[in-house]
């Protein structure tokens, strides 16, 4: 920011200066053409890219220009977040920016701050313009802390109505990728741009993700975190462009299956409810939680033929104790010929175990 006021301040400051024999040197940024500086407004947080406004005439309405809109504002405010007064400033802080936006489609739309379900109305609206804005990178990270997890009846709720779901959204018998579903206006044709979508803090149905992942076919990245609402989630299907699936704390899961499709990372703290079938190219990263390596050794791995890192994460393991074997390692050791490194973490803060598995192909434990 003090660079760029510099820098769009020289040619005043340089008129007083020279007459003291002091040579500053010209304003070369302020002569780049407006794609150019609304592409580098782009990579600051909305708030960041607002300040420039002050700079100078030329820089008045340039922010309003920028294609990836982060309001962020949890690092200024962590501790007092869940004000009221707080909340009623982001909420307006938002709503006015948006007003102001100029572009007409969107690389990123991303809010992170502590709001709950009683800021329906106005993130509703948020999402309507994300979409109309063709909006490629959509997160909602609404929770209070990282570690700190909000009770899932005051979470926000995604508005299934805006995919044209309806009560659909709440049926175990919806097909949420149906043609005959009507969608939203505003949001018609406009979500298939969604590449990444990221709901952490926030009540969605399984319903409404398998419509995303039906309707985007763009799709490569799915993350849900703390989610009370969603029970059931089906990735079926080779056609799925979906690579990397997040889902973590959502502990009303009774069901994920993923069968036949090109996953390539999976992390789940749902693995008790997780059925795996024909998922040949995961390949970096399987991550599963809520397991004891008695359970573990029990579970059936489907072939991982290109698996090349498991990390095992448990808080009910007594590894600690002397003795404690690891027998149930050997079920995913099995299943994946590839396996390079295994890791182990128990309790808060975790522990990893080493041996030397070469012999089975086994790189690092």
């Amino acid at each position: 920011k003090t660079v760029l006021y510099s820098l769009c301040m020289g040619k005043r400051q340089r008129r007083s200066v020279l007459k003291k024999g002091v040579c500053i040197a010209e304003d070369r940024i302020s002569q780049l053409p407006d794609e150019i500086l609304v592409y580098i407004l782009s990579s600051l947080t909305v708030e960041e890219a607002s300040y420039t406004s002050i700079l100078s005439r030329r820089w008045r309405s340039l922010w309003t220009c920028i294609d990836r809109l982060d309001f962020d504002a949890t690092e200024p405010l962590d501790e007092v977040a869940s004000k009221y007064k707080l909340r009623k400033k982001y909420l307006r802080w938002v709503n006015s920016t948006l007003q102001m936006c100029k572009e007409q489609t969107l690389s990123q739309f991303r809010i992170c701050f502590d709001l709950d379900k009683y800021a329906q109305y106005d993130i509703d609206k948020w999402l309507e313009f994300a979409f109309s804005r063709k909006v490629q990178r959509l997160e909602l990270d609404l929770r209070i802390e990282e570690n700190y997890p909000r009770d899932f009846n005051n979470c926000y709720a995604f508005p299934a109505r805006l995919l044209g779901l309806g009560d659909f959204a709440h049926s175990s018998s919806s097909k949420p990728h149906s043609d005959k579903l009507q969608i939203h206006p505003l949001v018609q044709q406009n979500f298939k741009s969604l590449k990444m979508l990221l709901l952490k803090s926030v009540n969605v149905t399984g319903q409404v993700l398998e419509f995303f992942l039906h309707n985007c076919p763009f799709i490569e990245t799915m993350v849900v975190h703390e989610s009370g609402t969603l029970v059931n989630l089906e990735v079926v299907g080779p056609s799925l462009n979906l690579r990397h699936l997040e889902i973590w704390s959502c502990r009303n899961v009774e069901s994920l299956k993923i069968c036949d499709t090109n996953l390539v990372t999976l992390g789940t703290s749902s693995g008790r409810v997780l059925m795996l079938k024909n998922v040949p190219t995961l390949l970096e990263v399987l991550t599963l939680d809520a397991f004891s390596l008695e359970e573990l050794e029990h579970y059936n791995f489907p072939i991982l033929a290109k698996l090349k890192k498991f990390v095992f994460i448990t808080f009910r393991c007594t590894l600690r104790w002397k003795g404690q074997s690891l027998l149930g390692c050997t079920s995913i050791i099995r299943a994946a010929p590839q396996l390079k490194e295994f890791e182990i973490q128990a309790g808060k803060g975790g522990m990893h175990w080493s041996r030397d598995f070469r012999d089975e192909g086994l790189h690092n434990v």
